[in-house]
């Protein structure tokens, strides 16, 4: 008996790892465009953190014409980086409504499925029920037992 029961879950875990480990398509984009906005914001803030420095040393050395070149570079590097950053985040924005689009999809057919697990032996009414005896939502019982 102890040999029949590890074969006989088996199937039924291999089933749980198997649902456990799939990965659809909305989830990898979403993961993709969710590391392209970390990806661009960190530059965002690495740029604004040298723009910061540059200013700084701008108020310490205002004479250098350099550093007034290098301000505006900089400027436009932020702008730049700013507008990617914000498309990223409109990308994933979607992407995760994709994604979440696709779980209730998955959900309403896996709901679909419980609804039809129904026992195939009956028709109509009776094919909901798991026992003979079973008094389904809305039944009562019609026979009364007199001790």
């Amino acid at each position: 008996m102890r040999l029949t029961i590890p074969f006989f879950l088996l199937p039924v875990a291999m089933n749980f790892i198997g649902c456990a480990t799939h990965v659809s398509s909305q989830q990898t984009m979403a993961d993709d465009r969710n590391l392209v906005y970390e990806d661009t914001y960190k530059a965002y803030r690495e740029a604004e953190e040298k723009y910061l420095n540059l200013l700084f040393n701008i108020e310490r050395m205002p004479e250098e014409e350099e550093l007034w070149v290098l301000k505006r570079e900089r400027m436009l590097e932020l702008m730049q980086l700013k507008e990617l950053m914000l498309n990223a985040r409109v990308e994933l924005d979607g992407a995760i409504q994709e994604w979440e689009r696709h779980l209730l999809d998955v959900q309403a057919e896996v709901k679909s499925r419980e609804i039809k697990k129904l026992n195939p032996n009956f028709k109509g009414r009776d094919a909901e029920r798991t026992s003979p005896g079973q008094l389904l939502p809305g039944e009562k019982n019609t026979k009364s037992f007199n001790y």
